[in-house]
């Protein structure tokens, strides 16, 4: 038998791991796309149906607040019948949801399916990221998670551009007719996309052990629900930030620098560029040295890219949208790898779900809240973009400083801030950390 962990790190996972990867990776690409063509779109649906530009914002807002319900019933679906079933559905569900915006007669019905299109989404990420990770190599899922991540950026690259050729020959409408083709992806993952092993030994061991109800009476111990309330801030800040850099700027970028469609796709292809070479960068980065290293030192460095991402530098902007899509969208990387690191298997996927949208709950509000602010205080969405986004990674680092020690075997410790000589890694379990604190 060829001993695989002596192979280079692309060539130890098996076909199946693969097949259960590229599912997961197609999975955010269109979850991602789905998403952000409302984004490149919203000037064009307000002027329209004659709604304010926040308005608009607040169907970001009704998405992101319905993640949260999507992720904890495709968390507790995954955990009991598998983690291959609710991706499924999630993809069937969301696709059709945004599909039928195509025909939306009024912003009330517009409303109501990018609602709806929330809870797929998040049953999507939950249940894509918890197969992907559990069934990837240890070895590399640091690199793992950051392609997986960094598969928003491709989504959102590919949305800007088709974006870009559509709107101004047919119209914001057939954007979302083309956003019902990720439905058809479920076939292929029904028929060669295996189920989780690590899911599937747990289910093994249970039985053997007839512990099911005592399992899941004892699972969420008090340390882990610590662990759960400082991720789920933790994902929020994080979250906060990313829609503060996305939410509103295509808007701004049509309506304070007059902007056209294929320029905000070129600008925004920019970001998601940067995003995705990020993404890679930031999760070798986590993998190498620490978690807590690589997210802080991503999401200090996008501070003073702020203001060449938003205009204030004549001529910077394109530099911009490369640098803050490489820091700000890039830390996005890690996160795959960190929420499936801090729970063990019998949990995970309810706990990913919960932590990210949860996060994601509270980081829902940000899009209109930009919107508002700017409207009463006249500050141009320029500068309150830039100045919400620049508070949201100060209070992202804030946190992982109070990390709770629990998770230090995960995130790598506040002392990797220091540059200190990195610690000899323990043996490459992720779920040994989290059942330490559960112990």
């Amino acid at each position: 038998m060829i001993d695989r962990t002596t192979l280079p790190w692309y060539r130890e996972p098996t076909k199946g791991q693969w097949m259960t990867f590229v599912a997961a990776w197609l999975g955010w690409i269109l979850d991602a796309f789905d998403f952000t063509i409302f984004l490149l779109v919203m000037p064009e649906i307000a002027k329209e149906m004659g709604v304010s530009y926040t308005a608009t914002a607040g169907a970001i807002t009704l998405t992101l607040l319905m993640r949260l319900l999507g992720g904890l019933g495709a968390g507790a679906l995954a955990d009991r019948f598998g983690r291959k079933l609710p991706l499924m559905i999630s993809m069937v569900w969301f696709a059709v949801c945004d599909g039928a915006i195509a025909f939306a007669p009024s912003f009330f019905w517009v409303l109501f399916f990018r609602t709806l299109f929330g809870f797929g989404m998040g049953a999507e990420w939950t249940a894509g990221t918890t197969l992907a990770m559990e069934n990837w190599p240890k070895r590399s899922r640091g690199i793992a998670s950051g392609v997986l991540q960094g598969s928003w950026a491709i989504g959102y690259l590919l949305a800007a551009v088709v974006a870009g050729y559509v709107v101004p020959i047919w119209g914001w409408r057939a954007l979302f007719i083309i956003a019902a083709v990720p439905a058809l992806l479920v076939l292929p993952i029904r028929i060669w996309v295996p189920e989780s092993e690590e899911w599937l030994h747990e289910q093994a061991t249970k039985a053997a052990r007839f512990e099911v109800k005592t399992k899941k009476a004892s699972a969420f111990t008090p340390e882990l629900v610590k662990i759960l309330i400082w991720a789920s801030f933790l994902m929020g800040a994080g979250l906060a930030a990313y829609y503060g850099i996305t939410g509103m700027y295509p808007t701004m970028l049509k309506t304070e620098l007059a902007f056209d469609s294929m320029g905000v796709a070129r600008v925004v292809a920019l970001f998601n560029i940067g995003m995705m070479v990020g993404a890679v960068v930031c999760g070798t980065l986590a993998a190498r040295r620490s978690i807590t290293l690589a997210v802080a030192l991503f999401a200090l460095l996008c501070v003073p890219a702020l203001p060449l991402y938003v205009g204030h530098v004549e001529g910077a902007i394109a530099l911009g949208a490369f640098l803050v899509g490489f820091t700000g969208g890039g830390y996005s990387g890690v996160t795959p790898m960190l929420l499936t690191g801090l729970f063990p298997a019998e949990v995970r996927a309810r706990a990913v779900g919960i932590v990210y949208h949860v996060g994601a709950f509270g980081a829902a509000f940000v899009p209109m809240t930009i919107a508002a602010i700017s409207a009463e205080t006249g500050w141009g969405l320029s500068t309150t973009i830039m100045i919400a986004v620049a508070i949201f990674q100060c209070m992202l680092v804030g946190l992982l400083l109070a990390q709770p020690k629990a998770v230090a075997a995960v995130l790598g410790g506040v002392r990797s801030l220091r540059f200190s000589a990195p610690r000899t890694p323990s043996p490459p379990n992720v779920r040994d950390p989290a059942q330490r604190a559960a112990s």
